[in-house]
């Protein structure tokens, strides 16, 4: 899609999350408020709390308002900013930030169209307010322009399990950003690589790691190592089974990398081992590397490997099955430039129009609003009580 030109009077769109820490919803976040900003588009961003690991991918110059994180608190100051900037469309999404906008809009009293998105399975567990924000969804879903959910298997979870209404949800896959220049080898150099298998993800019990370490204690290549990068609250549970399974020499954990794009280009193989996956950022990231990958049957997993035809798919905590195609696939790799070829249908290019079409639609039938090109950006009054950190 061209970028607008710069006479077009473009609406003004407000993305709120809760924090750019180390989460692939937020990673989304912060990287989609920037392709907007480039597009053209006023953008302003909203956090409840100030985090580093995803501010990288967020464009300096959006202005950034940090509003506390005592819920009750930030609804309220969301909702002065709401007043202050009315922006024509409110973007929430990860936690219980679609819950905290509604009440914002409703307490500001804005002409907002709000835009909620939902991106895990397991999400309504994190917290009291994340269960609220599913078990809400008859009503949000009334309230809201639109609900967006990253997959079709959460899309068809969020309408049958939580009541959202099907004629307002629908399916965006995630745009995923790596370098447009990403080497990609070819099938002999890849299968000269050393046995480096790589995972990517927080160490939480969804991503199941625990699995993943099963399964490589099981493969009988010697040489063979295990990359995992991430943090998080499994970190002590995942050393633990290392040392179990006798695999300190075999087995690193890096931490959680902002560019994690070496990696992907010294690896033989990806695997992605989730109990739970409504997407998987890293299984782009890890094609568009021309990587071959291992991923457990996952509703996002899936439909980014076309149930199959772009990498192997296995049972859900099945470490042996899990063993046997992590073994077969360092055998044989495969075809990278397929595989960078199916990630390049995930790039921000192809992917940020569909979010520009679902704003424009929102908008054209908005009761206040006809088409995109209302209403223009205007200047706000320094009026609100959160914190402009940018």
């Amino acid at each position: 899609m061209p970028m607008p030109g710069p006479s077009k009077s473009l609406p003004k769109i407000l993305f709120y999350t809760h924090g750019l820490v180390d989460g692939g919803g937020e990673r989304l976040w912060a990287c989609l408020a920037t392709a907007f900003k480039q597009r053209g588009y006023p953008v302003i961003f909203v956090q409840d709390f100030e985090a580093d690991d995803n501010r990288h991918n967020l464009d300096p110059t959006i202005r950034t308002y940090t509003l506390g994180s005592n819920h009750f608190r930030a609804t309220r100051r969301l909702a002065e900013v709401l007043a202050d900037e009315r922006p024509a469309v409110a973007l929430a999404g990860v936690g219980g930030s679609n819950s905290k906008l509604m009440a914002a809009l409703r307490l500001s009293g804005a002409p907002t169209q709000p835009i909620l998105t939902y991106h895990g399975f397991r999400e309504w567990q994190t917290g009291l307010l994340s269960f609220a924000t599913y078990v809400a969804l008859p009503a949000l879903s009334a309230r809201a322009a639109r609900i967006v959910a990253v997959s079709g298997g959460l899309r068809e979870q969020l309408v049958q399990r939580w009541r959202a209404r099907a004629d307002k949800t629908v399916c965006i896959h995630n745009p995923v950003f790596f370098p447009t220049d990403a080497a990609v080898p070819t099938r002999e150099e890849l299968q000269q690589r050393d046995d480096v298998v790589l995972a990517v993800g927080r160490f939480v019990t969804e991503k199941d790691f625990i699995t993943l370490l099963r399964a490589f204690a099981r493969i009988d290549r010697p040489k063979a190592r295990l990359v995992i990068l991430g943090k998080g609250p499994q970190q002590a549970k995942i050393e633990a089974e290392i040392a179990r399974l006798g695999l300190k020499d075999r087995v690193s954990l890096p931490g959680y990398s902002r560019e994690p794009w070496t990696y992907y280009g010294q690896a033989k193989c990806f695997v992605s081992s989730s109990s739970s996956e409504p997407f998987g950022n890293v299984v782009v990231e890890a094609m568009a590397y021309g990587l071959p990958v291992v991923a457990t049957a996952c509703d996002g997993p899936q439909e980014i490997l076309k149930h199959g035809v772009h990498g192997r798919i296995v049972s859900i905590g099945d470490h042996i099955q899990l063993a046997h195609a992590i073994g077969d696939t360092l055998d044989d790799p495969g075809d990278p430039a397929l595989r960078r070829a199916r990630a390049d249908e995930f790039s921000f290019a192809v992917r940020v129009p569909a979010y520009v079409q679902l704003i424009d639609d929102v908008l054209a039938k908005a009761p206040r609003h006809r088409g995109p090109s209302a209403p223009a950006f205007v200047e706000p009054k320094p009026r609100t009580l959160a914190r402009v950190t940018r």
